[in-house]
Formats: C-alpha cells, structure tokens, sequence
C-alpha cells in the first residue's frame, strides 16, 4: 500500500506566527462582545416597542389572554360533557 502524503509531512515545521493568533483571539473576543451588545439593544428596543404598542389597546393583554382561558376552559367542559351523553346513548342503545 502507497504510504499516504500525510504521513510525509514533518508537523514539527508547522510554526504559526503566535502574534497573529492573538491579535485573532483579540478580535474575535471584541467582535463576540460587540455582538451581544447589539443583541441587548436589539432585545430591549423589541421590548419597549412591545410595550408601548400594547399600551394603546382598548383591552389590556392580562385580560385578553384571561378572557381566552375561560372560553377555552368552558369549550372543553361543553365537549367533555356532550362527550360523556354520547358514550351513555351510545351504551343505552348498544344494551337494548
């Protein structure tokens, strides 16, 4: 079997300029915080305009969603219960 090109190579020669990877790891540390503070601004103007767009709503969120969770909750009592009288017609019919 050819002996393959990697096994040829002398990694000891292999030498990167230690200056460059540090001015690398510099940079890319300021680029890594300089993106999580564009990340914060970004997040908080979001949530102010959020904020300030749900302050003019006629109805407030909390009563919103409350509203929602009691038609849901009454849905699913009116679906449980014409379930339950289907089951008992159906096994009423099923036993005569």
């Amino acid at each position: 079997m050819a002996d393959s090109n990697l096994s040829k190579l002398s990694w000891t020669e292999f030498r990167p300029d230690r200056r460059r990877l540090g001015a690398g790891a510099v940079l890319t540390g300021v680029g890594a915080l300089t993106a999580m503070a564009g990340f914060g601004v970004l997040v908080y103007e979001l949530a102010r305009a959020g904020r300030s767009w749900t302050g003019t709503w006629e109805v407030p969120p909390a009563e919103l969603a409350s509203r929602a969770f009691h038609q849901a909750q009454a849905a699913a009592t009116s679906a449980t219960r014409a379930g339950r009288d289907t089951w008992q017609s159906f096994s009423e019919q099923s036993s005569a």
